[in-house]
């Protein structure tokens, strides 16, 4: 009998080894991480890798704290009982994913940091990356929908639209 892949037994979701990678929540993480990063005002104080690092990881923490306590919240009410330890530990893997939103901006923070970029330029490439993470993940959402051709590049220039919108809201909110 011939395995299947995980994607094939579970088309919902994308899986990187044990990792079950929900496109939803990368995509809403790295919406929220990029608008807390457009408004943030702070970068002038921060000279550090680190520092900007927190900068990028703690709105994430805190976006999977929340996840894990509404939807804590939501199964206790729906299974109408205290949630046992391998339930918990369940919901707190699924909002590992969130934290997925971390990895292409801190990369470019890194290869910002040991180049001559100086840090406006850094944090600008920060935001694009954002724009080009969430063109390629509706890209890739698209390809698995079937849509090719001309339809399959607009849905991918659809994905960096909405990152271009979130970044114009640091010209409307903190015009310089």
């Amino acid at each position: 009998m011939r395995q299947t892949s995980a994607v094939a037994e579970d088309p919902e979701h994308l899986h990187l080894g044990p990792l079950e990678v929900r496109l939803e929540r990368v995509v809403y993480a790295t919406v929220v991480l990029m608008s807390v990063l457009a408004v943030y005002d702070g970068w002038a104080g921060l000279t550090s890798f680190l520092g900007v690092a927190v900068v990028i990881v703690a709105p994430l923490a805190a976006l999977a704290v929340a996840h894990l306590f509404s939807e804590g919240i939501e199964e206790h009410y729906r299974v109408q009982r205290p949630l046992t330890a391998a339930e918990w530990g369940s919901l707190a893997r699924g909002q590992l994913t969130i934290l997925l939103a971390a990895v292409p901006p801190l990369l470019v923070l890194g290869l910002g940091w040991v180049s001559p970029f100086d840090e406006r330029r850094t944090i600008a490439a920060v935001l694009w990356t954002g724009v080009a993470t969430l063109a390629v993940l509706t890209w890739v959402a698209a390809h698995r929908a079937g849509i090719r051709g001309v339809r399959l590049l607009v849905a991918g220039l659809g994905g960096g639209a909405v990152g271009l919108f979130v970044i114009s809201l640091q010209i409307l909110l903190k015009p310089h």
